[in-house]
Protein backbone atom coordinates (compact mmCIF):
# COMPACT_ATOMS: atom_id res chain seq x y z
CA UNK A 1 0.00 0.00 0.00
CA UNK A 2 1.58 3.65 -0.91
CA UNK A 3 1.25 6.79 1.49
CA UNK A 4 0.19 8.98 -0.90
CA UNK A 5 4.06 10.17 -0.99
CA UNK A 6 5.27 7.66 -3.58
CA UNK A 7 6.59 5.19 -0.99
CA UNK A 8 5.54 2.00 0.08
CA UNK A 9 4.03 1.40 3.56
CA UNK A 10 6.09 -1.26 4.31
CA UNK A 11 9.06 0.84 3.71
CA UNK A 12 8.42 3.09 6.29
CA UNK A 13 8.63 0.82 9.57
CA UNK A 14 11.52 2.42 11.96
CA UNK A 15 13.34 0.43 14.52
CA UNK A 16 16.27 1.69 16.90
CA UNK A 17 19.82 0.62 17.04
CA UNK A 18 22.20 1.15 18.84
CA UNK A 19 26.27 1.97 17.61
CA UNK A 20 28.28 -0.27 19.43
CA UNK A 21 31.35 2.77 19.19
CA UNK A 22 29.93 5.97 20.28
CA UNK A 23 26.62 4.37 22.44
CA UNK A 24 24.33 6.84 20.41
CA UNK A 25 21.00 5.50 19.29
CA UNK A 26 20.12 5.30 15.63
CA UNK A 27 17.17 5.03 13.70
CA UNK A 28 16.64 2.38 10.92
CA UNK A 29 13.54 3.12 8.61
CA UNK A 30 13.55 1.27 5.54
CA UNK A 31 16.84 1.02 4.26
CA UNK A 32 18.03 4.48 5.84
CA UNK A 33 19.92 5.34 9.02
CA UNK A 34 19.15 8.46 10.75
CA UNK A 35 21.87 9.01 13.52
CA UNK A 36 21.33 12.03 15.46
CA UNK A 37 20.30 15.63 13.95
CA UNK A 38 19.61 19.05 13.86
CA UNK A 39 16.57 20.76 12.94
CA UNK A 40 16.10 24.93 12.70
CA UNK A 41 12.79 25.66 12.55
CA UNK A 42 11.29 29.28 11.96
CA UNK A 43 7.40 30.23 12.24
CA UNK A 44 5.68 32.66 11.40
CA UNK A 45 1.75 33.71 11.88
CA UNK A 46 -0.86 32.84 14.57
CA UNK A 47 -1.25 30.79 17.21
CA UNK A 48 -2.23 27.83 14.98
CA UNK A 49 1.33 27.94 12.90
CA UNK A 50 2.85 27.64 16.37
CA UNK A 51 0.35 24.52 17.34
CA UNK A 52 1.46 22.95 14.09
CA UNK A 53 5.34 23.57 14.59
CA UNK A 54 5.19 21.45 17.87
CA UNK A 55 3.30 18.61 15.98
CA UNK A 56 6.28 18.62 13.18
CA UNK A 57 9.04 18.79 15.91
CA UNK A 58 7.50 15.67 17.86
CA UNK A 59 6.95 13.91 15.13
CA UNK A 60 10.78 14.41 13.89
CA UNK A 61 11.81 12.64 17.30
CA UNK A 62 11.28 9.69 15.90
CA UNK A 63 13.64 10.26 12.77
CA UNK A 64 16.18 11.04 15.40
CA UNK A 65 16.06 15.03 15.15
CA UNK A 66 16.39 17.35 17.76
CA UNK A 67 15.75 21.06 18.16
CA UNK A 68 18.28 24.19 17.56
CA UNK A 69 18.19 27.20 17.84
CA UNK A 70 21.74 27.43 15.97
CA UNK A 71 21.65 27.58 12.31
CA UNK A 72 25.18 26.57 11.83
CA UNK A 73 24.01 23.72 13.53
CA UNK A 74 20.86 22.18 11.70
CA UNK A 75 20.82 19.55 9.29
CA UNK A 76 17.30 20.50 8.57
CA UNK A 77 16.06 23.26 8.04
CA UNK A 78 11.94 24.21 7.88
CA UNK A 79 9.85 27.16 7.36
CA UNK A 80 5.60 27.37 8.70
CA UNK A 81 4.77 29.85 6.89
CA UNK A 82 1.52 32.66 6.72
CA UNK A 83 -0.20 33.98 4.05
CA UNK A 84 -2.36 36.43 6.24
CA UNK A 85 -0.33 39.17 7.24
CA UNK A 86 2.31 40.96 4.65
CA UNK A 87 5.23 41.18 7.56
CA UNK A 88 5.50 37.63 7.93
CA UNK A 89 5.23 37.11 4.43
CA UNK A 90 7.93 39.39 3.61
CA UNK A 91 9.99 38.23 6.37
CA UNK A 92 9.47 34.58 4.97
CA UNK A 93 10.65 35.16 1.88
CA UNK A 94 13.82 37.57 2.83
CA UNK A 95 14.80 34.68 4.87
CA UNK A 96 14.09 31.38 2.46
CA UNK A 97 16.92 33.66 0.03
CA UNK A 98 18.99 33.92 3.19
CA UNK A 99 19.08 30.07 3.85
CA UNK A 100 20.39 29.91 0.07
CA UNK A 101 23.72 30.68 1.16
CA UNK A 102 23.89 28.32 4.24
CA UNK A 103 23.27 25.82 1.85
CA UNK A 104 26.43 26.11 -0.10
CA UNK A 105 27.83 26.30 3.06
CA UNK A 106 26.81 22.99 4.53
CA UNK A 107 27.00 20.09 1.95
CA UNK A 108 23.55 18.26 2.70
CA UNK A 109 21.40 20.53 4.21
CA UNK A 110 17.58 20.34 3.44
CA UNK A 111 14.90 22.67 3.03
CA UNK A 112 11.18 22.57 3.36
CA UNK A 113 8.98 24.88 3.59
CA UNK A 114 5.08 24.56 5.36
CA UNK A 115 1.77 26.11 6.49
CA UNK A 116 -0.19 28.86 4.08
CA UNK A 117 2.35 29.67 1.49
CA UNK A 118 3.54 26.19 1.28
CA UNK A 119 -0.29 25.30 0.36
CA UNK A 120 -0.93 27.97 -2.13
CA UNK A 121 2.26 28.60 -3.41
CA UNK A 122 3.98 25.76 -3.22
CA UNK A 123 4.67 23.80 -6.64
CA UNK A 124 5.64 27.50 -7.53
CA UNK A 125 8.26 28.20 -4.60
CA UNK A 126 9.79 24.48 -5.04
CA UNK A 127 10.34 25.52 -9.13
CA UNK A 128 11.52 29.04 -8.29
CA UNK A 129 14.13 28.06 -5.68
CA UNK A 130 16.80 25.50 -6.55
CA UNK A 131 17.83 25.30 -2.81
CA UNK A 132 14.18 24.19 -1.95
CA UNK A 133 13.86 20.22 -1.37
CA UNK A 134 10.29 20.24 -0.83
CA UNK A 135 6.72 21.74 0.38
CA UNK A 136 4.11 20.98 2.16
CA UNK A 137 0.48 22.04 2.97
CA UNK A 138 -1.47 22.59 6.43
CA UNK A 139 -3.27 19.41 6.16
CA UNK A 140 -0.41 17.09 5.98
CA UNK A 141 2.39 17.99 8.91
CA UNK A 142 1.64 14.79 10.24
CA UNK A 143 3.24 13.16 7.37
CA UNK A 144 5.99 15.32 7.86
CA UNK A 145 8.45 11.84 8.72
CA UNK A 146 7.60 10.67 5.25
CA UNK A 147 8.65 13.34 3.47
CA UNK A 148 11.80 13.90 5.09
CA UNK A 149 12.63 9.98 4.58
CA UNK A 150 11.93 10.55 0.59
CA UNK A 151 14.41 13.47 0.72
CA UNK A 152 16.96 11.66 2.54
CA UNK A 153 16.58 8.59 0.09
CA UNK A 154 16.99 10.88 -3.19
CA UNK A 155 13.87 12.26 -4.11
CA UNK A 156 13.71 15.78 -3.59
CA UNK A 157 12.23 18.83 -5.31
CA UNK A 158 8.40 17.79 -4.53
CA UNK A 159 5.00 19.50 -2.93
CA UNK A 160 2.46 17.65 -1.07
CA UNK A 161 -0.24 20.03 -0.46
CA UNK A 162 -3.20 17.77 -0.39
CA UNK A 163 -7.01 17.67 1.58
CA UNK A 164 -7.44 15.47 4.45
CA UNK A 165 -11.13 13.80 3.26
CA UNK A 166 -11.14 11.73 6.22
CA UNK A 167 -14.84 11.82 7.49
CA UNK A 168 -13.90 12.71 10.84
CA UNK A 169 -11.21 15.57 12.48
CA UNK A 170 -9.39 13.43 15.13
CA UNK A 171 -6.14 13.92 16.82
CA UNK A 172 -3.90 13.99 19.33
CA UNK A 173 -2.14 17.36 20.86
CA UNK A 174 2.02 16.74 20.70
CA UNK A 175 4.31 18.91 22.48
CA UNK A 176 7.90 18.58 22.64
CA UNK A 177 8.67 21.09 25.41
CA UNK A 178 8.48 20.59 29.33
CA UNK A 179 5.79 23.66 30.04
CA UNK A 180 2.62 23.91 31.59
CA UNK A 181 1.25 25.99 29.05
CA UNK A 182 -0.22 24.30 25.57
CA UNK A 183 -2.46 24.81 22.55
CA UNK A 184 -4.91 22.47 21.72
CA UNK A 185 -6.57 22.32 18.29
CA UNK A 186 -10.19 21.60 18.43
CA UNK A 187 -11.21 23.03 15.13
CA UNK A 188 -9.52 23.72 12.03
CA UNK A 189 -10.94 25.24 8.97
CA UNK A 190 -13.47 28.27 7.65
CA UNK A 191 -16.81 28.70 6.45
CA UNK A 192 -16.78 32.71 6.41
CA UNK A 193 -15.22 33.61 3.12
CA UNK A 194 -14.67 37.40 4.66
CA UNK A 195 -13.93 39.37 1.09
CA UNK A 196 -10.25 39.93 2.39
CA UNK A 197 -9.49 36.22 3.90
CA UNK A 198 -7.15 33.77 2.25
CA UNK A 199 -7.59 31.24 4.86
CA UNK A 200 -10.51 29.04 3.88
CA UNK A 201 -8.32 28.78 0.78
CA UNK A 202 -4.99 27.55 2.84
CA UNK A 203 -7.10 25.90 5.73
CA UNK A 204 -10.23 24.16 4.01
CA UNK A 205 -13.78 23.65 5.95
CA UNK A 206 -14.76 23.80 9.14
CA UNK A 207 -14.60 20.35 10.78
CA UNK A 208 -14.13 19.95 14.18
CA UNK A 209 -12.95 17.30 16.69
CA UNK A 210 -15.37 15.54 18.84
CA UNK A 211 -15.69 16.91 22.64
CA UNK A 212 -15.18 13.74 24.28
CA UNK A 213 -11.62 13.35 22.70
CA UNK A 214 -10.87 16.85 23.50
CA UNK A 215 -11.81 16.85 27.21
CA UNK A 216 -10.00 13.42 27.46
CA UNK A 217 -6.89 15.29 25.21
CA UNK A 218 -6.36 17.83 27.89
CA UNK A 219 -7.17 15.49 30.86
CA UNK A 220 -4.02 13.57 29.19
CA UNK A 221 -1.82 16.71 29.20
CA UNK A 222 -2.78 17.54 32.77
CA UNK A 223 -1.69 13.91 34.39
CA UNK A 224 0.87 12.61 32.45
CA UNK A 225 2.43 15.87 31.37
CA UNK A 226 1.75 18.48 33.72
CA UNK A 227 -0.15 21.24 31.66
CA UNK A 228 -2.28 23.40 33.66
CA UNK A 229 -2.96 26.26 31.18
CA UNK A 230 -4.71 25.29 27.58
CA UNK A 231 -5.59 27.39 24.68
CA UNK A 232 -8.14 26.26 22.59
CA UNK A 233 -7.44 27.01 18.91
CA UNK A 234 -9.32 27.53 15.88
CA UNK A 235 -9.47 29.91 12.88
CA UNK A 236 -13.06 30.41 13.61
CA UNK A 237 -12.95 28.83 17.01
CA UNK A 238 -16.60 30.02 18.40
CA UNK A 239 -17.76 27.62 15.56
CA UNK A 240 -16.63 24.74 16.98
CA UNK A 241 -19.10 21.57 17.33
CA UNK A 242 -21.70 22.57 14.87
CA UNK A 243 -20.98 19.80 12.18
CA UNK A 244 -21.08 17.27 15.19
CA UNK A 245 -24.08 18.88 17.12
CA UNK A 246 -21.95 20.13 19.82
CA UNK A 247 -20.71 23.79 21.05
CA UNK A 248 -17.94 25.46 22.23
CA UNK A 249 -20.22 26.31 25.46
CA UNK A 250 -20.47 22.57 26.41
CA UNK A 251 -17.09 22.08 26.17
CA UNK A 252 -16.15 24.46 27.57
CA UNK A 253 -18.11 23.59 31.09
CA UNK A 254 -16.75 20.51 30.59
CA UNK A 255 -12.89 21.68 30.79
CA UNK A 256 -14.10 23.64 33.95
CA UNK A 257 -14.11 19.98 35.84
CA UNK A 258 -10.93 18.92 35.02
CA UNK A 259 -9.10 18.48 38.48
CA UNK A 260 -5.20 20.02 37.77
CA UNK A 261 -6.43 22.41 35.18
CA UNK A 262 -5.59 26.14 35.96
CA UNK A 263 -7.04 27.92 32.81
CA UNK A 264 -8.44 27.84 29.64
CA UNK A 265 -8.19 30.39 26.96
CA UNK A 266 -9.26 30.00 23.04
CA UNK A 267 -8.71 31.92 19.79
CA UNK A 268 -9.72 33.19 17.37
CA UNK A 269 -13.62 33.83 17.42
CA UNK A 270 -16.41 35.49 14.87
CA UNK A 271 -18.55 37.69 16.31
CA UNK A 272 -21.16 36.07 14.04
CA UNK A 273 -21.04 32.75 16.03
CA UNK A 274 -21.58 34.17 19.52
CA UNK A 275 -23.95 32.76 21.20
CA UNK A 276 -25.72 33.95 24.14
CA UNK A 277 -25.17 30.14 25.75
CA UNK A 278 -21.35 31.10 25.30
CA UNK A 279 -21.65 34.49 26.87
CA UNK A 280 -23.33 32.67 29.98
CA UNK A 281 -20.28 30.62 30.35
CA UNK A 282 -17.86 33.56 30.78
CA UNK A 283 -20.24 34.40 33.30
CA UNK A 284 -20.48 30.87 35.36
CA UNK A 285 -17.20 29.06 34.34
CA UNK A 286 -14.01 29.33 36.96
CA UNK A 287 -11.41 28.46 34.84
CA UNK A 288 -12.04 30.54 31.62
CA UNK A 289 -9.61 33.47 31.26
CA UNK A 290 -11.70 36.96 32.31
CA UNK A 291 -10.11 38.08 28.49
CA UNK A 292 -11.49 37.59 25.09
CA UNK A 293 -10.18 38.59 21.69
CA UNK A 294 -13.25 39.18 19.49
CA UNK A 295 -12.21 40.94 16.01
CA UNK A 296 -14.45 43.61 14.89
CA UNK A 297 -12.30 44.28 12.04
CA UNK A 298 -13.83 47.71 11.47
CA UNK A 299 -16.25 50.35 12.62
CA UNK A 300 -17.92 50.94 9.53
CA UNK A 301 -21.46 49.08 8.61
CA UNK A 302 -20.58 49.77 4.97
CA UNK A 303 -17.37 48.09 5.60
CA UNK A 304 -18.24 45.38 7.23
CA UNK A 305 -20.52 44.86 4.29
CA UNK A 306 -18.30 45.16 1.66
CA UNK A 307 -15.91 42.26 4.40
CA UNK A 308 -18.49 39.83 4.16
CA UNK A 309 -18.44 40.23 7.77
CA UNK A 310 -22.10 39.27 8.29
CA UNK A 311 -22.68 41.30 11.96
CA UNK A 312 -23.33 45.16 11.94
CA UNK A 313 -21.71 47.88 14.29
CA UNK A 314 -24.58 47.53 16.35
CA UNK A 315 -24.76 44.16 16.73
CA UNK A 316 -20.95 43.75 17.84
CA UNK A 317 -21.39 46.63 20.93
CA UNK A 318 -24.58 44.26 21.56
CA UNK A 319 -22.17 41.25 22.46
CA UNK A 320 -19.75 43.50 24.43
CA UNK A 321 -22.72 44.65 26.68
CA UNK A 322 -23.86 41.36 27.00
CA UNK A 323 -20.47 40.14 27.77
CA UNK A 324 -19.29 42.38 30.37
CA UNK A 325 -22.95 42.26 32.40
CA UNK A 326 -21.96 38.22 32.34
CA UNK A 327 -18.78 38.94 33.45
CA UNK A 328 -18.03 42.22 34.62
CA UNK A 329 -14.35 41.74 34.93
CA UNK A 330 -13.62 40.94 31.29
CA UNK A 331 -11.22 42.22 29.33
CA UNK A 332 -11.76 42.61 25.45
CA UNK A 333 -8.75 42.81 22.96
CA UNK A 334 -10.21 43.06 18.88
CA UNK A 335 -8.18 42.83 15.44
CA UNK A 336 -8.54 46.55 13.12
CA UNK A 337 -7.88 46.46 9.44
CA UNK A 338 -7.78 50.18 8.14
CA UNK A 339 -7.74 51.06 4.55
CA UNK A 340 -10.00 48.12 3.54
CA UNK A 341 -10.71 48.94 -0.24
CA UNK A 342 -11.60 52.19 -0.65
CA UNK A 343 -12.18 52.83 3.00
CA UNK A 344 -13.64 56.53 2.67
CA UNK A 345 -12.71 59.23 5.55
CA UNK A 346 -16.34 58.93 7.55
CA UNK A 347 -15.73 55.14 7.27
CA UNK A 348 -12.42 55.40 8.88
CA UNK A 349 -13.64 57.96 10.88
CA UNK A 350 -16.68 55.39 12.56
CA UNK A 351 -13.53 52.91 13.06
CA UNK A 352 -12.62 55.64 15.78
CA UNK A 353 -15.91 55.80 17.04
CA UNK A 354 -16.05 52.27 17.81
CA UNK A 355 -12.94 52.07 19.26
CA UNK A 356 -14.24 55.12 22.27
CA UNK A 357 -17.46 52.91 22.48
CA UNK A 358 -15.54 49.61 22.91
CA UNK A 359 -13.15 50.84 25.16
CA UNK A 360 -10.84 47.50 24.01
CA UNK A 361 -7.88 46.59 26.56
CA UNK A 362 -5.50 46.68 23.36
CA UNK A 363 -5.84 46.15 19.67
CA UNK A 364 -4.03 44.01 17.01
CA UNK A 365 -4.48 46.34 14.13
CA UNK A 366 -3.23 46.35 10.40
CA UNK A 367 -3.42 48.39 7.04
CA UNK A 368 -5.07 46.32 3.92
CA UNK A 369 -2.69 44.64 1.93
CA UNK A 370 -4.54 42.22 -1.12
CA UNK A 371 -4.04 38.57 -0.76
CA UNK A 372 -5.08 36.47 -4.26
CA UNK A 373 -8.08 34.30 -4.85
CA UNK A 374 -9.70 36.34 -2.19
CA UNK A 375 -13.15 38.39 -3.30
CA UNK A 376 -11.63 42.08 -2.18
CA UNK A 377 -8.50 41.30 -4.58
CA UNK A 378 -11.19 41.64 -7.86
CA UNK A 379 -12.55 45.02 -6.24
CA UNK A 380 -11.72 48.55 -7.87
CA UNK A 381 -8.83 50.04 -5.25
CA UNK A 382 -8.01 53.61 -5.27
CA UNK A 383 -6.89 53.95 -1.72
CA UNK A 384 -3.32 54.46 -1.74
CA UNK A 385 -0.72 53.15 0.82
CA UNK A 386 0.41 56.28 2.15
CA UNK A 387 -3.35 56.94 3.18
CA UNK A 388 -3.38 53.42 4.91
CA UNK A 389 -0.11 54.04 6.47
CA UNK A 390 -1.47 57.42 7.66
CA UNK A 391 -4.43 56.24 8.69
CA UNK A 392 -2.81 53.56 10.74
CA UNK A 393 -0.40 55.48 12.38
CA UNK A 394 -3.16 57.87 13.71
CA UNK A 395 -5.71 54.93 15.02
CA UNK A 396 -2.88 53.23 16.78
CA UNK A 397 -2.17 56.54 18.61
CA UNK A 398 -5.39 56.82 19.26
CA UNK A 399 -5.87 53.45 20.75
CA UNK A 400 -2.78 54.18 23.01
CA UNK A 401 -4.91 57.29 24.67
CA UNK A 402 -7.61 54.81 25.57
CA UNK A 403 -5.44 52.34 26.78
CA UNK A 404 -3.49 55.00 29.35
CA UNK A 405 -6.40 55.85 30.78
CA UNK A 406 -7.90 52.03 30.92
CA UNK A 407 -4.79 50.83 32.84
CA UNK A 408 -4.17 53.78 34.42
CA UNK A 409 -7.37 52.15 37.34
CA UNK A 410 -4.90 48.98 37.74
CA UNK A 411 -2.13 49.99 40.15
CA UNK A 412 -3.15 48.55 43.78
CA UNK A 413 -5.16 45.68 42.11
CA UNK A 414 -3.61 41.75 43.01
CA UNK A 415 -3.33 39.01 40.83
CA UNK A 416 -1.89 35.78 39.91
CA UNK A 417 0.00 34.71 36.87
CA UNK A 418 2.15 31.84 36.01
CA UNK A 419 5.97 33.31 35.09
CA UNK A 420 6.69 32.38 31.65
CA UNK A 421 10.24 34.19 31.70
CA UNK A 422 12.31 36.75 32.55
CA UNK A 423 13.92 39.70 30.61
CA UNK A 424 16.50 42.71 31.44
CA UNK A 425 14.65 46.01 31.53
CA UNK A 426 16.95 49.73 32.29
CA UNK A 427 20.03 46.53 33.15
CA UNK A 428 17.56 45.04 35.74
CA UNK A 429 16.49 41.80 35.70
CA UNK A 430 12.70 41.51 35.83
CA UNK A 431 10.24 38.52 35.63
CA UNK A 432 6.84 38.12 34.02
CA UNK A 433 4.04 36.83 33.82
CA UNK A 434 0.39 37.12 32.48
CA UNK A 435 -2.82 37.47 34.25
CA UNK A 436 -5.95 35.36 33.93
CA UNK A 437 -7.11 38.78 31.45
CA UNK A 438 -4.37 38.63 29.38
CA UNK A 439 -2.18 41.17 30.85
CA UNK A 440 2.06 41.05 30.77
CA UNK A 441 3.32 42.23 34.45
CA UNK A 442 7.11 43.04 35.06
CA UNK A 443 8.22 42.61 38.74
CA UNK A 444 11.78 42.06 40.65
CA UNK A 445 11.95 38.87 42.09
CA UNK A 446 12.70 38.28 46.08
CA UNK A 447 16.61 37.80 45.04
CA UNK A 448 18.70 37.29 41.85
CA UNK A 449 19.14 33.72 42.42
CA UNK A 450 15.04 32.65 42.73
CA UNK A 451 14.34 31.33 39.57
CA UNK A 452 10.50 31.87 39.48
CA UNK A 453 9.57 30.25 35.91
CA UNK A 454 6.73 28.19 35.57
CA UNK A 455 5.44 29.02 39.25
CA UNK A 456 2.47 30.58 39.67
CA UNK A 457 2.90 33.90 41.99
CA UNK A 458 0.79 36.58 43.38
CA UNK A 459 1.58 40.05 42.53
CA UNK A 460 0.54 43.67 42.86
CA UNK A 461 0.64 45.94 40.33
CA UNK A 462 2.56 49.10 40.98
CA UNK A 463 2.33 51.19 37.94
CA UNK A 464 1.21 51.08 34.38
CA UNK A 465 1.59 52.31 31.08
CA UNK A 466 -0.51 52.35 27.71
CA UNK A 467 1.57 49.18 27.10
CA UNK A 468 2.93 47.57 30.10
CA UNK A 469 2.44 46.64 34.05
CA UNK A 470 4.97 47.16 36.51
CA UNK A 471 4.05 44.75 39.76
CA UNK A 472 5.37 43.85 43.39
CA UNK A 473 5.99 40.14 44.35
CA UNK A 474 3.63 38.95 46.79
CA UNK A 475 3.55 35.42 47.21
CA UNK A 476 5.20 32.12 45.53
CA UNK A 477 2.64 29.22 45.39
CA UNK A 478 5.18 26.90 43.41
CA UNK A 479 4.24 24.93 40.45
CA UNK A 480 1.00 24.06 41.37
CA UNK A 481 -1.38 26.07 43.37
CA UNK A 482 -3.00 24.25 45.91
CA UNK A 483 -6.61 23.87 45.56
Amino acid sequence: METGLGIRQENLKESIIINPETNEKIVKKGDLEFPPRKVWMKTFGCQMNHHDSERILHHLKDLNFSATSELDEADLVLFNTCAVRDLSNNKFYSQLGEIKHAKKKKNGLIVGIGGCVAQTEGKELVKKYDHLDFAFGTDVIDTINDMVFRVYAGDSKFTINSWDRSENFSIETKISHETPQAFVNIIKGCNKYCSYCIVPYTRGKERSRLKNEVVEDVKKLVEYQGVQEVMLLGQNVNSYGKDNGESLAELLIDLDQINGLELVRYTTSHPYDVSDELIAVHGSAKKLSKHLHLPVQSGSNTVLERMLREYTVEHYLGLLEKLRKAQPEIVLSTDIIVGFVNETESEFQATLDLLDSAQFDSIYSYAYSLRNKTRAAKMVDNLSDDVRGERLRYLQKYQLGIQEKIRAKLPGTEHRVLVEGFGTMGGIKKWRGRTNCNRVVHFLPESEEQNLKWNWVDVKITSATALSCQGELLNVHGRRVLQ
